[in-house]
């Protein structure tokens, strides 16, 4: 995505770089456009040795492995929207969320900036249903997760190392690798 004219005076703008960065910046009354990440929550739903991951139902990258979540709309909190999210794709309601990690990506390959707020969701038991935008769902072993399938880089990484502490121990907490 990419900003041509100022919201501001309506002046083409010029790629410049600020701070380390590249950003456009209008000339003519200095706006600048920062290219700031939309955020979205998702889910890594765990039951014994298994994750779910849902397919994707639409684009981008329709027929991809993902997990559940999508976008925070203004005004909710991540886990408002996490909560909302997970009631509109799979219709359930979740117990506990308990924040894993943050994961910067792109919303397709030339897409917005998107940073994922992750968490682990304890859901009420009951049959999961694909719904809205999400054509179907499977538990995965944890070592069969298809990871060249899963898309997004940044939410590919987290979840790996995610999964590993969860084969490491029994509570699950995500430490930095080395």
């Amino acid at each position: 995505m990419t900003v041509r004219f100022c919201v501001r005076c309506g002046r083409r703008v010029r790629r410049q770089r600020e701070a380390g960065h590249w950003r456009w910046r209008c000339p003519g009354c200095g706006w600048t456009y920062y290219g700031n990440p939309i955020v979205a929550a998702g889910a890594v739903i765990v039951r014994g040795s298994r994750v779910l991951l849902v397919r994707r139902g639409r684009a981008p990258y329709r027929g991809a492995w993902d997990i559940p979540g999508g976008f925070v709309e203004a005004g909710e909190t991540a886990e408002a929207a996490l909560r909302r999210e997970l009631r509109e794709e799979l219709g359930v309601t979740t117990r506990t969320l308990r924040f894993v990690g943050t994961a910067p990506d792109r919303y397709g390959p030339r897409g917005v900036p998107i940073l994922s707020l992750v968490f682990r969701a304890a859901i009420t038991r009951g049959p999961l249903d694909a719904a809205d935008d999400i054509a179907s769902l499977q538990w995965l072993e944890r070592s069969k997760v298809p990871w060249r399938e899963i898309p997004f880089p940044g939410l590919r990484a987290l979840l790996r190392r995610y999964v590993r502490t969860l084969s490491n121990s029994r509570v699950g907490t995500l430490s930095k690798s080395k």
